[in-house]
Order: C-alpha cells, then structure tokens, then sequence
C-alpha cells in the first residue's frame, strides 16, 4: 500500500524558523514570545536534530569518512544528501506541524538539537534560525537546580543527582554548541539571529522587535507588546516560579552565588575561550587556582 501524500496547506520552508541554544538558556520562554508575540506555531521539541548529531561524534573519531562516497553524508554526497535531508524535514514538517491556519509561519524549538543547527541548515537553505545564547555559568547553575532532588526534573529522571557529572557534561555540551554556533555562523550568514539572554532580559520589547525585523518576520506591534507583558518573568504568579520550579529566578548572573567555587573553576578552565569571544566577563587567570 502507498504512503498518503503529506497534506496540503502547510508551512513553507521560508516560514520556518528554528530555535537552537543550549537547555535551560531561556528557548521556553522565546518560544512562547514567538508564538503570542508574532504568530507563529511553536512545534516545541520534536527532536529532529537528535538523529543527525551522530554526524559530530564520528567527525571527530573517523573524519576520513567524509570524504568516502561511499558515507551517505561525505563531502562528496554533499548534493545528495542535502537533497534528501531537505525532503525529509518539509517531509515531517508538512505531516506533523499541523496546517498553517492564520499562522504566520512555523518556530521550531530544537535545543537539544542544536549541535546539528548547522547541517539542518544546510539542508534548510530558506529556513532562518534563533540561537539563544545565555552565559554557560548561568545555565549551568539552573541545570543544577533543575536535577536536584525534588525539584521539577526530578520525577522524570532515573539517574542520581550528581553535581560534578552534571557540570562536566554541560561543559561538553558546551564545547559542541560552541563549534556548532561558529559553523552555524558561517555557512548560514543572514539567516541566524543571535539572541543574547542578557540583552533580552534588559529590553524584551526591543530585542523581539530587532530579531524579527532581521529575520523578516512579520510583526504586529501591539500583539508583541502584550506577549512581552504577558511572559515577562515579573508577571508570573509567584507560586508558579522560583528555586525548584521550571521557571526559576530569570537572574543574570546568579551563578556567582549558586556554583560552588571548584566548579566555577572547572567552568573556567574548559569554557575560558568561548566565554571571553562571546563577551561575557572572566576572571584574570590565578595561576594553580586556575
């Protein structure tokens, strides 16, 4: 039996917008600006660029491969498998993010597939993409609060609280995302808005009006305002936010309180590069403290 057709009527490749950054660095919260503020339908975590970060792991382990026709996704293929990769995702998007409606386009919030951000693109050539950027300490930091026990994350984990292993992998993952957003950078240049937490944080109002004039995006000045009242951190009940919860405390900066000092250390030792070319302030080096 044929597969149906995917059904008509929904969103156009220049219509998506995909959102990347890493966990916890406020994607949640853009997410739903985007979808009150501008309109358009937030598809939240469908976890297509999962499957496509093996490609990372095997650069670094077997980097020959690529330039082996015989690997689908070679520099050779590049034509091909972009062609298929293209298929595939308007594929899935035209089957499964519903139909455009009175829809504006289509955000899809993809942070634990932002390692492939560049291959997606790639693959995406009119698609655009936000990544939110949000200083690693303070990612960290809530990451933490987040998998202690009793906390919201808690219930749906099986593996024991364990702040070291916690931190250290978030520094990997960090590491990824950094050469992921420079690639990204370079091969979709245009086409990627860098939201930084901090200046949205400062100026909500400002920040989503700039992202989507640069991104193309059309906006509804009044409609925005109100989504940016409507989700501004100050505006949520207090029983619904703070330590422990989802939401927690939106402050810039907290991780010099909450990090324990060899973790902040660590942090700094391994993430000092990235740190200090995305503009975010670093202690002097103190030598075997360091």
């Amino acid at each position: 039996m044929p597969f149906p057709p995917p059904p008509e009527g929904g969103f156009s490749e220049s219509q998506v917008t995909w959102v990347f950054g890493h966990p916890r660095s406020g994607t949640t919260w853009l997410g739903r600006l985007l979808d009150d503020g501008l309109n358009l339908k937030l598809w939240n975590e469908p976890y297509m660029g999962q499957f496509l970060a093996f490609a990372n792991t095997l650069r670094k382990n077997e980097p020959t491969r690529f330039e082996d026709p015989t690997f689908w996704m070679s520099h050779p293929q590049r034509d091909n498998w972009r062609a298929s990769l293209n298929a595939l995702f308007t594929d899935v998007i035209a089957r499964q993010a519903g139909p455009l409606g009175d829809r504006a386009g289509l955000a899809i919030k993809e942070p634990n597939g932002s390692v492939a951000a560049p291959v997606i693109l790639e693959a995406m050539p009119q698609a655009t993409a936000i990544f939110m950027l949000r200083d690693p300490r303070d990612v960290i930091a809530s990451l933490l609060d987040a998998r202690k026990p009793g906390s919201w994350m808690d219930a749906r984990l099986t593996l024991e609280f364990d702040r070291t292993k916690i931190v250290k992998q978030s520094i990997a993952r960090f590491e990824k995302i950094s050469e992921a957003l420079t690639e990204l950078e370079t091969k979709a240049t245009g086409r990627v808005y860098l939201m930084r937490y901090a200046e949205m944080r400062d100026d909500t109002l400002v920040e989503m009006r700039k992202m989507a004039r640069t991104l193309g995006i059309p906006m509804d000045e009044e409609r925005l305002s109100a989504a940016v009242d409507k989700h501004a951190y100050e505006n949520i009940p207090a029983e619904n936010k703070g330590p422990g919860k989802f939401v927690r405390t939106a402050k810039v900066g907290g991780w010099q309180e909450e990090l324990e000092e060899q973790e902040i250390r660590l942090i700094h030792r391994k993430l000092r590069p990235f740190l200090m070319e995305r503009g975010f302030e670093v202690p002097p080096r103190s030598g075997a403290a360091e």
